[in-house]
């Protein structure tokens, strides 16, 4: 196998809630509530059982050749040919929002922090310990993810907890004359744009230990990270409204400005967003590591670790072309990154489970012929 490192279950899982929360930390709440309106905490809230049954989906699928990684399985259902141009445009996918998710990082550290340094430096600063994490394999990103994992459910917990007293119940009555669009965007948005984003999680699944409640714990992970995703959209609505939520880009470090607990326990904003770092390094640090891992698949290759400083430098100019600001990045990337999100998450999954069904069945039919 190209990856020789084994993941247990709870580091699997641990890897899902840090690839849900990821960059959703920052921008999730903006975005829900631009599409949604008042009703956005609502939507964020049905999106967990939904956002469960999408993982259930991805289960289903990696089930049907559960020694195969996602280009292997591709190329199982569809054939050669067919599987491969499937597996470069998930392959486009995974490089493309490691890059994202690299320049969103950018954008907020020049424009909340290191307001003078060139957002260059910050991106270099950041992908190369995703190289590094890289060169060490998958099981150390393992490893490290279950020692830092604490820390962001603790300054989430922090955040909600000491925020508490700036919440305003009146600023989450629903708005009932909903229009369909806002319906519709509210429900995909809810457990598409969190959880479908998972979707790496299916590159790795194979180099996991099998256990029996496998399926089981990741739906319970997804879970807990769109969860932990409609409390901070609901915190942000009770505390800032909605009209500041949708024009607040990084809305948890606003939010996190906020507290003040007697003139003492204040000015925290940067260590709640050391959190939204931590989660976003791994979930590019995955990305990536599902585009090299695919690569190598693709091609066959014995390893994959002369690819990884090439890719590296890839997604480096990449998170330096892929949008000129976040600005532009919200307002005209996201919705069509949504669009994105749902074909490549749900509508060709189920696509790719039917076409295994009928040819199992044809095949059932003409064995028993």
């Amino acid at each position: 196998m190209l990856e020789q490192g084994r993941l247990g279950i709870r580091q699997l899982c641990i890897l899902t809630i840090l690839i849900i929360a990821g960059d959703m930390m920052m921008i999730y709440p903006s975005v829900i509530a631009t599409f949604s309106g008042q009703n956005a905490w609502l939507y964020a809230f049905i999106g967990v059982p939904l956002g469960m049954g999408l993982m259930y989906l991805f289960v289903k699928l990696a089930d049907t050749y559960p020694n195969e990684n996602l280009i292997g399985v591709f190329r199982k259902i569809l054939g050669f040919w067919p599987g491969t141009v499937l597996a470069l445009f998930y392959l486009m996918y995974f490089i493309f929002s490691s890059a994202a998710q690299s320049r969103v990082v950018g954008d907020f550290m020049t424009s909340q922090i290191f307001l003078y340094t060139p957002i260059r430096v910050v991106l270099l600063i950041f992908v190369i310990p995703i190289g590094w994490a890289l060169y060490n394999g998958l099981e150390n990103i393992g490893r490290s993810s279950e020692i830092l994992v604490p820390i962001i459910t603790t300054f989430m917990f922090i955040l909600v907890v000491f925020l508490l007293p700036e919440v305003q119940l009146n600023q989450l009555v629903p708005f009932t004359d909903t229009t369909f669009s806002q319906f519709t965007h509210g429900i995909v948005i809810g457990f598409i744009y969190p959880v479908g984003e998972a979707l790496p999680i299916l590159m790795i699944l194979p180099y996991a230990n099998q256990q029996a409640h496998r399926t089981r714990d990741l739906m319970i992970s997804a879970g807990f990270g769109n969860l932990l995703m409609a409390i901070l959209v609901t915190i942000s609505m009770l505390v800032m409204g909605l009209f500041l939520t949708q024009h607040t880009i990084f809305g948890s470090f606003v939010l996190s400005q906020k507290i003040n607990i007697a003139n003492f326990f204040q000015r925290i904003e940067v260590l709640m967003a050391s959190s939204w770092l931590i989660s976003t390094y791994f979930k590019s640090t995955v990305y990536l590591y599902a585009f090299v891992l695919g690569i190598a698949e693709l091609f066959r290759l014995k390893s994959y670790h002369f690819l990884i400083l090439p890719c590296v430098l890839i997604v480096y100019a990449l998170s330096n072309l892929v949008t000129p600001n976040i600005v532009f990045f919200n307002t005209t990337v996201i919705p069509y990154w949504l669009e994105w999100d749902l074909t490549v998450s749900l509508i060709l999954p189920v696509l790719l489970l039917i076409i295994h069904q009928i040819k199992s069945k044809l095949s059932f039919n003409k064995g028993r012929t």
